[in-house]
């Protein structure tokens, strides 16, 4: 019987279980409720891009883990924007690929005591640095402008519109 590693030693496999791995987070959001699956819901992406045989592999695994995210995140967008969904999970998912990389360096290798205490650090606040990114008003093309469109332009934006709100 072959083992799970033979298995995800093909790229195309390996992809597919990340991009499955990062969308299990999604079942502790308030719509399916499993709020208990919160505990679980990343190690298998952790394992995943720990057990990558590069650098580069992990980053790749963070990214595809993150397309999943970002797809099962936004699910909801597919009828209107169809496959315009699937390339705004790929551009957002890109900003996970550090943290996969972050990953595979403090967790892969032999355990040691500093790297899994850096590792209780930095991953975290590697992923909260994420999601601060992808939240950025900029990049997620809300703010003054948005405000505009819904009726609320002149209590921000002032009497007269300004160049950021067009």
């Amino acid at each position: 019987m072959k083992s799970l590693g033979h298995w995800l030693a093909s790229p195309w496999r390996r992809s597919a279980a990340a991009a499955l791995a990062g969308a299990l987070p999604v079942l502790a959001f308030p719509a399916p409720a499993l709020w208990w699956w919160a505990f679980a819901a990343l190690v298998p992406w952790l394992l995943l891009a720990r057990r990558a045989p590069t650098g580069r592999r992990a980053a790749y695994d963070g990214w595809c883990g993150g397309f999943g995210f970002m797809l099962a995140m936004h699910h909801w967008l597919l009828p209107n924007l169809h496959v315009f969904t699937f390339v705004i999970a790929a551009l957002l998912g890109a900003l996970w690929a550090p943290w996969g990389w972050l990953v595979r360096r403090l967790l892969g290798g032999p355990p040691s005591r500093a790297r899994a205490a850096a590792a209780l650090l930095v991953l975290p606040s590697g992923w909260l640095a994420v999601e601060l990114v992808r939240s950025w008003r900029v990049s997620a093309g809300r703010g003054a402008c948005s405000a505009r469109a819904s009726g609320r332009s002149r209590r921000r934006c002032g009497s007269r519109p300004s160049a950021e709100c067009g």
